[in-house]
């Protein structure tokens, strides 16, 4: 097969695109912030090795109930998380918590990040939670309906998502510090804030499946992390081997230490549908690689 070159070799590319829509070039970076680190360039290896781990944990909010401070009264709404933790960070896998309110009737939800408020609708169920289900990354932030399933002792939760708002909703949350969630219906009102905590270990991770959108997370502020494409040259049974194909993108990394990475066309259109080909940046450990 013959890859579509894209005109950058492995040392980098530098031509500016925006986060959102589609790149007509290489070089992605999120809403711009100042940082006190100086720019660093992070290399490709040559070959990696390729390695896969499960992950069948899921947010409960019933039991957040007794162990987050601050939720003991009714009603209440948080974010909850798989760890159980009172903070919030991408890419979290979260879901929606509400407790005492009405299951007949929708409720209000607004987040607060930064100066900016962004509102969206819980929509009581009867149905159950199927825990198989993710809802869209950036699920609080774009104004939907979301579903909300009955959890027993008065408690409503949605399915999870990983927690992946839009680059400029990031930035003002990492810079505040503070996720602020409110939730109303009728005379009923709650609100909830959550600390946030920056991801601190690089990684990637697939934004909503079929997007072509890949989560790059952790690097130091500053940091120019390549991005590569990869072919799988070897397998046994317990793990790949897979060698560099060809660096297809840079991105720089923000405060937030996230920014998401669209694979460009050319590549999704030479390589969609085989599962030979991954895309990754350089990591000690390389789990799960994203196909393009």
């Amino acid at each position: 097969m013959s890859i579509v070159m894209l005109g950058c070799a492995v040392a980098g590319c530098s031509s500016p695109a925006s986060e959102s829509g589609s790149p007509s070039r290489t070089t992605q970076t999120a809403t711009p912030s100042t940082t006190t680190d100086s720019a660093t360039d992070v290399l490709l290896a040559q070959q990696i090795t390729l390695l896969a781990a499960g992950d069948g944990a899921a947010p409960d909010c019933t039991a957040d109930l007794g162990r987050i401070p601050g939720l003991s009264g009714s009603p209440a709404v948080w974010v909850g998380n798989i760890r159980g933790l009172d903070r919030v960070t991408t890419p979290d896998e979260v879901a929606l918590c509400l407790s005492g309110f009405s299951p007949d009737e929708p409720v209000k939800v607004i987040v607060t990040a930064g100066g900016r408020q962004y509102a969206s609708t819980a929509q009581p169920t009867a149905s159950e939670l199927t825990y198989a289900h993710f809802e869209p990354s950036e699920s609080l932030f774009t104004g939907q309906v979301l579903a909300v399933h009955p959890k027993g002792d008065g408690v409503l939760q949605s399915e999870k998502w990983w927690f992946v708002p839009p680059g400029a909703a990031r930035e003002d949350l990492a810079a505040a510090g503070t996720l602020t969630i409110q939730a109303t219906q009728g005379s009923l009102t709650a609100q909830h804030s959550h600390s946030v905590e920056l991801p601190g270990k690089p990684d990637r991770l697939v934004v909503d499946n079929g997007s072509h959108r890949i989560l790059i997370y952790g690097f130091a502020p500053g940091a120019r992390i390549p991005v590569g494409l990869y072919k799988t040259d070897s397998t046994t049974q317990s793990e790949s081997r897979a060698s560099l194909v060809q660096q297809i993108g840079t991105v720089v990394m923000p405060r937030s230490r996230t920014v998401v990475f669209t694979v460009p066309d050319a590549v999704v259109k030479e390589t969609g549908n085989q599962g030979s080909y991954c895309v990754t940046v350089p990591m000690p450990e390389q789990y799960n690689c994203p196909q393009p």
